[in-house]
């Protein structure tokens, strides 16, 4: 989204070679034969892919200060619909060079691309396109390692904030572009407690934090409250971190600080009303992703520890729990009225059997109360009354899957004094008899 609003795309092809990454992580002890048991092979002509390994040299090397990385195991892989694994590896020559030669399957679809292992990290070639790949198509760098924590630069930062969902979440979803702008591939320390190749801050009410798809795996990514870590090796270059989480709408609005800041800093909210403050920020022209439509807002060369505040507008839920908050305590104060008479009747047994007449209305509006002598067909018993109202009061707290704490607490306090009332009212009851 650096510029546009596709940055999550640019390296979708790397979830087709997870399947086969981890062959390319230890060096074959051998000359791998071409596999026709993996997928039929076509009647097409043989394919081709003549490149180098280069890597970062300290002298020797040529006017971009690469040179041969000579005798490293190159691995040709196929991915397709059918399967996917190495069909072919070969070791690279003094200078570096390295040739195969393998004939294409029936399955047009499939991908075919290279890798070397240098260090213990794989590294991988793009997907080989022409039948005969050669010079920077065919091209693999190779870097040494380092596990000495340095800096990382963010070349760009998306938070990407939808709509409430039925639960009264927001789903963010969080794309870094990090660039090792050194000569080595930074790795974790071992050890117990290794030490991450990156880590950045998330809200601490962030709640179901999980990798997304990009270029780092699920095995790689670590969550603990407020913070995501990182563990996967961090080669020279531009390497996608991608992540998401749940936030409650009431955390709204939340402020977002530039950890490690970055070139480009972009914000896209589904809330047609959301709005961005702080920093450099600029409301540009609106995206749409998947058919959603989104503001956009961005900011350059952002500093690090700038501060960025996201309002959003309250949700509709946010405003019926109040209603229901607001219902049960009218039907709490109502529930008081009632244990009152029960506590005034007891003072009053053997005098005129009461009657209490509740007027309907909304919630909210006036409640008024009369009293009258016992006719010949009398008002229900004070404590049947009492064992209805409970019954009223716990149906309608039933019907909220997921009351808030102040709900709960008006139920449990309102409930109790109707179980005591209705304790005294069947001892006066009794003691009448």
């Amino acid at each position: 989204m650096t510029g546009d609003a596709r940055p999550v795309m640019r390296c979708v092809w790397i979830a087709l070679i997870c399947a086969t990454s981890a062959h390319a992580q230890t060096a074959a002890p051998q000359r791998t034969a071409p596999s026709t048991a993996q997928a039929p092979v076509s009647s097409q002509s043989s394919r081709t892919v003549e490149g180098r390994v280069i890597r970062p040299v300290p002298r020797g090397g040529d006017s971009t200060g690469m040179g041969p990385a000579a005798a490293t195991w190159v691995t040709l892989h196929r991915v397709g619909k059918d399967g996917a694994g190495p069909i072919d590896s070969v070791r690279s020559d003094a200078m570096g060079r390295y040739r195969m030669s393998w004939k294409p399957s029936v399955e047009s679809s499939a991908v075919y691309f290279a890798s070397a292992t240098w260090g213990g990290i794989a590294y991988f070639t793009a997907p080989l396109r022409s039948s005969s790949a050669r010079g920077d198509e065919a091209e693999i760098t190779v870097f040494d390692t380092t596990s000495r924590i340095f800096p990382v630069s963010i070349k760009g930062r998306h938070l990407i904030i939808g709509k409430a969902d039925s639960t009264d979440t927001r789903t963010v979803i969080e794309v870094f572009e990090l660039s090792n702008d050194s000569v080595r591939t930074l790795i974790a320390t071992a050890g117990s407690t290794p030490t991450p190749t990156w880590t950045v801050a998330v809200p601490q009410a962030a709640q179901d934090v999980r990798v997304t798809q990009g270029e780092i795996s699920a095995d790689a990514f670590a969550y603990s409250t407020g913070r995501v870590s990182v563990f996967a090796p961090i080669a020279p270059g531009v390497k996608q971190v991608a992540f998401s989480y749940k936030l409650p709408t009431s955390s709204f609005p939340i402020q977002v600080r530039a950890e490690h800041g970055a070139t480009v800093f972009e914000v896209l909210l589904e809330e047609p009303q959301g709005s961005v403050f702080g920093g450099t920020f600029v409301a540009v022209d609106p995206v749409t992703l998947e058919n959603r439509n989104f503001r956009r807002f961005l900011a350059q060369d952002v500093q690090d520890g700038v501060i960025t505040t996201i309002e959003l507008p309250a949700t509709h839920a946010s405003g019926r729990n109040l209603y229901i908050v607001g219902l049960l305590v009218s039907i709490g104060f109502l529930m008081l009225m009632v244990l009152m008479r029960a506590m005034q009747r007891k003072d009053r047994v053997g005098a005129e059997r009461v009657s209490v007449v509740r007027v309907r209305g909304e919630v909210g509006a006036s409640n008024a109360w009369q009293t009258s002598a016992t006719s010949r067909r009398p008002d229900a018993p004070m404590h049947e009354r009492l064992a209805q109202e409970i019954s009223a009061l716990d149906a309608t707290f039933a019907k909220h899957a997921q009351p808030n704490e102040s709900m709960q607490q008006a139920y449990d306090a309102r409930r109790a004094e109707l179980k005591e009332a209705l304790a005294d009212a069947l001892a006066s009851a009794g003691s009448a008899r």
